[in-house]
């Protein structure tokens, strides 16, 4: 092979290779992969993530640690892909808050790295929350505004119908009071004031009767101050006298107690004679023979008389 052949091969093979390394490069760099690169990238899921821009700094406990690489979104949330210096460790339980870097300035992605102890993995995936600031409270409240418009809208539209209709009730209800009015005077008129007019006269009649009447009644509350005051006296006075009698008739209850508990007992005297049969025969066949002795004595007396010598002196002469 001549020489000048040679050097074609060589600068032809050179420039092969230098497009195959480009295209490398190019590949990589269209896949944001850096084989340079002093950072590893994970994925930061989140809800949303408004306001926030690539190249936005990412913070390690406060310190700049890393910048936002790339978003994709999703149907429900938004993946974040943040690249993060090779000297911060994430573990499997890190999470990431999306936050204002100033009151109205550009957000930045918070990442508190874990302590699960379990690597997180480059590219591996962890959650994040969206802290809203106050752009995101001015449009809270512009919603809630239009919300509160709305709600006073509707609520003037019910405060008028409700008049409406309250007014309606309160003329109606004002006619029905006024016609309940119309028919009490009525009725004052007719019965009532009849009725108070005689009981004002009665309670005259009854004051005057009490004027004219003042001294009998006076005489008679002063007869029944005396007659109170006499009884206290008497029953001062015979005081021994009424215990005497209320023990008397104590002894009389204790004896007539004795008495019927006797005439209840079967085996006494007055128990037998209120208890036996035999001596009640007894008793009504002796009442029947007397019955019937003093009979025939009234029938015929001189059976019983004719051997009794009786003379009667009329005169106190003889004998």
């Amino acid at each position: 092979m001549r020489p000048e052949e040679k050097k074609q091969e060589i600068i032809v093979g050179v420039v092969v290779l230098t497009i195959l390394v480009a295209m490398i490069m190019g590949i990589m760099w269209g896949n944001k992969a850096d084989i340079f690169s002093s950072r590893s990238y994970y994925t930061v899921r989140v809800a949303r993530a408004s306001g926030l821009e690539e190249g936005d700094p990412v913070t390690v406990s406060g310190v700049p640690k890393g910048i936002v690489d790339d978003f994709i979104v999703r149907e429900d949330s938004v993946d974040i892909i943040i690249g993060v210096d090779k000297d911060i460790t994430l573990y499997s339980d890190a999470y990431a808050i999306i936050s204002n870097q100033e009151l109205l300035g550009s957000k930045k992605v918070e990442v508190s790295p874990g302590s699960s102890g379990r690597l997180l993995g480059e590219q591996g995936v962890f959650r994040g929350t969206f802290a809203g600031g106050l752009e995101d409270i001015f449009e809270t409240t512009g919603a809630i505004s239009t919300d509160f418009q709305t709600l006073l809208g509707n609520f003037n539209k019910t405060v008028l119908l409700l008049n409406k209709a309250m007014e309606e009730d309160v003329q109606a209800s004002l006619h029905s009071i006024h016609n309940t009015s119309k028919l009490i005077d009525s009725l004052m008129v007719a019965d009532i004031q009849p009725g108070l007019l005689a009981m004002k006269g009665a309670l005259q009649q009854t004051e005057l009767m009490v004027d004219a009447k003042r001294e009998d009644i006076d005489t008679i509350v002063t007869n029944l101050k005396t007659v109170s005051f006499t009884l206290n006296q008497v029953v001062d006075e015979n005081k021994s006298k009424l215990k005497s009698s209320l023990a008397s008739l104590d002894k009389i209850g204790e004896d007539l107690s004795r008495l019927s508990v006797r005439l209840k007992d079967p085996k006494s005297s007055l128990g037998k004679l209120t208890s036996s049969d035999s001596l009640y025969q007894r008793l009504d066949s002796i009442s029947y023979n007397i019955n019937e002795i003093v009979k025939e004595i009234k029938d015929n007396p001189k059976k019983y008389l004719e051997h009794v010598n009786v003379n009667v002196d009329m005169f106190g002469g003889g004998k």
